[in-house]
């Protein structure tokens, strides 16, 4: 404090005023106190989970975006401290987990993976919920596409797809996991690059990756849109050809025999990202603890080794990237999708 005390009159002089010692005291004593509640504040708005935690997978177990969810779960479980549960709430496009995930308005032990369509969905006018409607917590990974087809599939390369699909967009059909959802709009961006149009394909729909590939596998559908996740192992036996990736290079290991598609005269690159996103309304305590929790768990050695193992992209992002990846995607897949017709905005 500014001023002079004096000990015989037991007075301050301070700004033009007399305070007396017992003053003195007490507005010392309030300080002290203000400083007691402010630090006891910060220590209240600290947030931690303080029962089971859920994570909403929109999507059927098993798939790429299931097993996210999952070892996701086994890192978290610990440093939550209370059981971490995965919950497949499956159709349409994600809508159903999502419209559950907002009736938690502003309760941190709810989590949803966010896809694409987490974007698509509002601009198709399959469902209006978007990201400006949940909070962003995370973006977690992302992975490349391939595009294969049966190993006695007349379709020998990527070229002869360009060049079969040039001539008539509806000869074969494509298996993908919904419309609107990743496989779609990667084979919208790679077909369309390549001179076919894109708005006379033929998608068939499921309810997601999983459902798939055994659909390609028995013939049922003629070309399997989907990650190395879920068809490289089909690949290696020799029941499925890969013809070509959406990465802009070719990828490491065992996939660097697999061409691009930018190589196969597409111009176009293409990738699946999986996110997190908490209900609407959540406080700036918990978006804190998620985003710690979630850099922790990006630099963790069992998340690591699992990007190695499923071939993902690991680029971690935290609430505030995130946000602000989402409203670039969100300028980006509106563009793609009324180059496909089906855009409904």
């Amino acid at each position: 404090m500014n001023g002079v005390f004096d000990a015989k009159e037991g007075v301050m002089e301070h700004a033009g005023e007399r305070c007396t010692r017992g003053g003195v005291i007490r507005r010392v004593a309030a300080w002290f106190g203000m400083v007691a509640l402010a630090s006891s504040g910060a220590a209240h708005a600290q947030w931690k989970p303080e029962k089971n935690v859920e994570i909403v997978v929109g999507a059927a177990a098993g798939g790429p975006l299931d097993t996210t969810a999952r070892i996701m779960q086994r890192i978290v479980e610990p440093r939550a401290g209370h059981p971490v549960n995965v919950v497949n709430r499956t159709g349409g496009g994600h809508g159903i987990a999502l419209a559950y995930l907002n009736q938690q308005a502003g309760n941190g032990h709810f989590l949803a993976m966010s896809t694409p369509n987490l974007i698509t969905n509002r601009i198709t006018g399959g469902n209006p919920i978007n990201y400006t409607d949940v909070t962003p917590l995370a973006m977690l990974n992302q992975e490349y596409v391939g595009f294969s087809v049966r190993s006695d599939s007349p379709v020998r390369s990527g070229k002869d797809l360009i060049q079969l699909l040039r001539k008539d967009p509806a000869a074969l059909s494509f298996a993908i996991g919904f419309r609107s959802g990743n496989q779609h709009l990667a084979a919208g961006a790679i077909m369309g690059a390549a001179g076919v149009d894109v708005k006379r394909m033929r998608f068939v729909s499921f309810k997601g990756g999983a459902e798939t590939v055994p659909a390609v596998l028995g013939g049922h559908v003629d070309v399997l849109v989907a990650t190395p996740t879920s068809t490289w192992r089909h690949v290696q036996s020799g029941q499925l050809r890969m013809l070509g990736i959406t990465s802009p290079q070719r990828l490491a290991g065992e996939l660097a025999a697999i061409p691009t598609w930018v190589e196969l005269g597409a111009n176009a690159t293409s990738s699946n990202w999986r996110g997190v996103v908490g209900p609407k309304g959540l406080g700036a305590a918990q978006i804190a603890w998620w985003d710690r929790t979630f850099s922790e768990m990006a630099r963790s050695a069992e998340w690591r080794e699992a990007v190695a193992k499923y071939r993902w992209e690991g680029e971690y992002l935290d609430s505030a990237q995130t946000l602000r990846f989402l409203q670039d995607e969100d300028k980006r897949l509106t563009a793609l999708l009324r180059e496909m017709g089906d855009a409904r905005q």
